[in-house]
Order: structure tokens, then C-alpha cells, then sequence
């Protein structure tokens, strides 16, 4: 299975270790993950549970408009896309969840 996940709020939300969890657990049971930060998402990718999952095969995408807005530096690992790779996330996976 393929799961996507849009992840909108900052690091200090729940949601983000909601996601990390999410995230952990499918990739255990093999599954595909992507996810696709935005807004504040974009902040996750200074955690360490973030570059964690990239190591453990998750695929990260975050809004690159976004990032510029907040200063936010290129990460090893995480591309720097648009709505058209959340589009495409979106197109490609068989669930998709949101947090916002």
C-alpha cells in the first residue's frame, strides 16, 4: 500500500508526532510513504525524527514557496517541491491523510 500524508502545522502540534508515528508504523509493515509539508509544516523538517524517516525510506516533499517565506534552508534528503508534487502525491497513493 501507498499512503500519502499533508502535514500543515509546526513541530510543536501534536500532529507532528502523530505523523512520525503514522509514518514509523507503516514503513515497518512495508509500506510506501510520502508526505508533503506546507505552511508551518515546514518547520518539522529541523527535527531529527524527520531525517530519521528519510533514512528509514520515507519519501518527504515540502513547499519550497513555503519554505522561502519562513527561511527555511535545503535539507539533504527532503526535496523542495510545489502543489504539483502534493498533486501528485495525492494521484499516486492509496489513502491519503491530512493533518492541519
Amino acid at each position: 500500500m501507498k499512503l500519502g500524508i499533508l502535514l500543515t502545522t509546526g513541530p510543536e502540534n501534536e500532529n507532528t508526532g502523530t505523523v512520525i508515528a503514522i509514518s514509523r508504523a507503516a514503513r515497518d509493515k512495508g509500506h510506501e510513504v510520502s508526505i508533503f509539508l506546507m505552511y508551518d509544516g515546514v518547520y518539522n523538517i529541523h527535527k531529527k525524527e524527520f531525517s530519521e524517516l528519510v533514512d528509514r525510506g520515507v519519501n518527504i516533499t515540502l513547499c519550497a514557496l513555503n519554505a522561502t517565506q519562513r527561511n527555511i534552508s535545503k535539507t539533504e534528503g527532503i526535496l523542495f517541491g510545489s502543489q504539483y508534487d502534493n498533486a501528485c502525491i495525492v494521484n499516486e497513493v492509496d489513502r491519503f491523510i491530512s493533518f492541519g
